[in-house]
């Protein structure tokens, strides 16, 4: 080989200089699709100098024409054809992972496991999470219900997300916001006397058959500090653990319970009545969640449903 030859076969720009970046062939890939500037620049949103300017360069770069005009466009030379049969896939693969990008921005590829303790469980959760669903399309739930002596292993160990309650754990470990407060409520089977009243007061109760919950839980203690001041002495049939179970001991007429307002919103026995109470107590709402473990744009979605929820209770009858 001559030193002509040589010389000829190294003609045209270094093999670094014919690279195209990301965004040039975007560019072309655009003009290809669109068979115009105008219409090319308009996909992209940039304007048409500027788009001309990148396919000369990429002209000048790869040492060959792409387009020619004629009156109805710009027409693509074999080579722009061959370059495009190239580029299209990884065009429309590169559009897959931006969509994918943007499911997981909006919550849509993880499951959102979350739990709530019995009586927010009863309605209020499930129509926030049904609200959290209409929000984020596609999103995967896991709901739990769990008494309250499990909140911190659920949270700690990771089992969950977050937990929506009226419990007030002191755990240095679990995070909490409020989204909301409730009344205390009495519910009573409608053939007791005071079913035919439209607000209860402490004194109604003295003597009354009471289904009652365990000591030291949120709603005995919320009952207890509302009859012990009024020094109101009740009966106690039974006791109860979860707010489902009082419930359906009250539609047995076994007695009257006294419960959050929450707990009402669910499905209740045929054969109860709800009714206010005067100077009722109140319940704080919270979500709790690890401070230590990352979360989801969707747990602040779901304490954002849940304080718009508990700002707007439907009154009661």
């Amino acid at each position: 080989m001559t030193r002509d030859d040589d010389a000829g076969a190294s003609a045209g720009p270094p093999a670094t200089e014919t690279l195209l970046s990301l965004r040039q062939i975007e560019v072309f890939h655009a003009v290809m699709q669109a068979r115009s500037i105008t219409g090319a620049s308009k996909v992209l949103n940039i304007s048409q100098p500027a788009l001309s300017r990148t396919i000369r360069r990429i002209e000048d770069l790869l040492g060959i024409a792409l387009f020619a005009r004629d009156r109805n466009g710009l027409v693509p030379t074999s080579e722009a054809l061959e370059i495009h049969a190239e580029i299209d896939p990884l065009i429309r693969q590169l559009a897959g992972v931006g969509t994918q990008i943007g499911r997981i921005a909006r919550g849509e590829t993880a499951v959102f496991r979350t739990g709530s303790t019995a009586s927010v469980a009863r309605a209020l959760v499930p129509q926030a999470l049904r609200t959290l669903s209409v929000e984020v399309p596609g999103i995967e739930l896991f709901f739990d219900v769990l008494p309250v002596d499990q909140i911190e292993d659920y949270l700690i160990a990771g089992r969950g997300e977050a937990i929506v309650t009226l419990a007030s754990p002191d755990h240095p470990l679990i995070a909490v916001e409020h989204v909301g407060r409730v009344d205390l409520v009495a519910v009573i089977p409608k053939d007791h006397p005071l079913a035919r009243q439209a607000l209860i007061h402490a004194t109604d109760l003295a003597g009354a058959d009471f289904i009652a919950f365990a000591p030291g839980g949120v709603h005995q203690n919320a009952v207890d500090g509302f009859l012990g001041r009024a020094r109101v002495k009740v009966t106690t049939r039974a006791v109860a653990r979860f707010s489902d179970t009082a419930l359906a001991l009250a539609n047995e007429a076994m007695g009257i319970v006294l419960v959050d307002r929450l707990t009402t919103l669910g499905p209740m026995g045929s054969n109860l009545v709800v009714r206010p109470i005067e100077n009722a107590p109140k319940f704080q709402v919270s979500v709790l969640w690890n401070r230590r473990r990352p979360h989801s744009a969707n747990l602040r979605k779901l304490i954002e449903i849940l304080s718009r929820r508990l700002a707007h209770l439907p009154p009661l009858v």
